[in-house]
């Protein structure tokens, strides 16, 4: 990959936006970055990330997967068709605030994500799971 990879997370806890936004400008990667579901399907064609970092529960308890849903979603969202290489990693704590595991159905049809961090995730376990899921 040429140049700094864009990672492109999408959270409204601003405190932890700021952290990763250190970690990975640290690391070296280009960070931008919405706060809310509705604001990332507005702006991803902008942002053209190589990578998204996805929360589940923010302006409501299912505003990440439909995020999922409108990026992986072809027929009823062609348009998006070209995010289909995009790495998604999903960090978030709906596991414990539901109970529901939620990480083993991360590459099935039912969530179609390409990794699942549970927070709080350790910045050197990010970049690990960041620099894995770009190789592929």
């Amino acid at each position: 990959m040429e140049g700094k990879a864009r990672i492109f997370m999408v959270d409204d806890d601003t405190d932890l936006v700021d952290i990763v936004r250190s970690v990975l400008e640290a690391a070296g990667y280009e960070f931008m970055s919405a706060s809310s579901a509705t604001e990332a399907l507005d702006i991803v064609n902008s942002v053209a990330p190589d990578l998204i970092i996805l929360d589940v529960m923010m302006e409501d308890l299912v505003a990440g997967f439909r995020v999922v849903n409108n990026l992986r979603n072809f027929e009823a969202f062609p348009q998006n068709k070209k995010y289909e290489g995009v790495p998604i990693l999903m960090m978030t704590s709906i596991q414990q605030q539901t109970r529901m595991k939620f990480s083993q159905d991360a590459g099935s049809r039912l969530l179609p994500i390409d990794a699942f961090l549970e927070k709080p995730v350790k910045p050197r376990i990010l970049l690990e799971k960041i620099a894995e899921l770009l190789r592929r």
